[in-house]
């Protein structure tokens, strides 16, 4: 197999001559892609409408296939590597991307690592199995992420979840997004319409889509974790503002008869109490005893 001018090196393009007979591959930039679609005979319309997709997708034509990656960085979910185009053909792959020397330094280290076992099927399958490689480390953060905002609730620390939660919620969106449509991919490069892989390989390419498929899932049962989170949340907010309102509705329980005082004896009519010597020390004396009597008898029933 020619990778390269040397044992395991990926080069930026192999001559024609080179591929007769051989299996090889090719990385160029999205900036190199008209003038290498020229060379080889690529349709530079297929290639322009797989690099407009987002995430991934898979399409399947007579004798060669195309191919769209989103690069994901598991470091920072929501935003990416760069995107990466695969043309396939039987013992020809062309890859076209934003980000050159990471394709390029991905295939190194799966040619390097294959040894002996070196193949074109082998080195496209590690590429794919490397875009999903560091997901437990977004899988392992979220998960602790949720736990502490459960023990938050639990204490009932005083402490805002809700950008929290937006926070999780958007990570956990973009992954769902991007693990359904790599599933799709998977599914379509298992059925292998143009017999560009060998049984071999599609097997692996098997226990990865098994494996992302239970990555998936992981994906929906955090959200549904972080849904509870919330309700539980929204729950909590509910109970503190309904103790808000219920010292608010007794404070105002206990001062009514003092407005009805109030009310009272501000009508413009002529009363006796007016008169009477000792009537403003008698209101005020009324109005101590309904507040005393009033907080005794909350206070007794537990209402605060």
């Amino acid at each position: 197999m020619t990778i390269g001018d040397g044992d395991y090196q990926i080069s930026q393009f192999l001559d024609k001559s080179q591929a007769k007979d051989t299996e090889f591959l090719s990385v160029s930039s999205y900036d190199e892609m008209e003038k290498r679609s020229k060379s080889w005979g690529i349709s530079m319309t297929i290639l322009e409408e797989a690099r407009r997709f987002g995430y991934a997708k898979y399409d399947s034509f007579e004798n060669f296939d195309c191919i769209s990656l989103e690069m994901p960085d598991f470091h920072n979910i929501l935003i990416s590597y760069g995107s990466v185009i695969i043309y396939l053909e039987k013992g020809r792959a062309f890859f076209f991307t934003s980000q050159k020397q990471r394709v390029m330094d991905i295939l190194e280290e799966s040619a390097k690592n294959l040894g002996e076992r070196i193949s074109l099927n082998r080195i496209i399958y590690l590429f794919f199995e490397s875009q999903t490689r560091q997901d437990y480390e977004v899988f392992d953060t979220i998960e602790k992420e949720i736990m502490d905002l459960e023990q938050l609730l639990i204490t009932s620390q005083n402490h805002n979840c809700v950008s929290d939660i937006i926070s999780l919620r958007k990570r956990l969106m973009f992954l769902k997004r991007f693990y359904e449509q790599f599933l799709n991919v998977l599914d379509i490069l298992g059925e292998n319409e143009n017999g560009i892989f060998d049984g071999k390989t599609l097997r692996s390419f098997k226990m990865l889509n098994r494996r992302t498929e239970r990555r998936f899932q992981s994906v929906l049962n955090l959200r549904d974790s972080v849904t509870q989170v919330r309700e539980s949340y929204e729950a909590e907010v509910d109970i503190n503002l309904n103790s808000t309102m219920k010292v608010f509705t007794v404070v105002t329980t206990i001062f009514l008869p003092l407005t009805l005082i109030v009310g009272w004896y501000g009508m413009n009519f002529s009363m006796p109490e007016y008169s009477w010597r000792y009537g403003y020390h008698f209101v005020i004396i009324i109005s101590i005893i309904f507040i005393v009597a009033g907080v005794y008898f909350f206070k007794k029933n537990k209402w605060f």
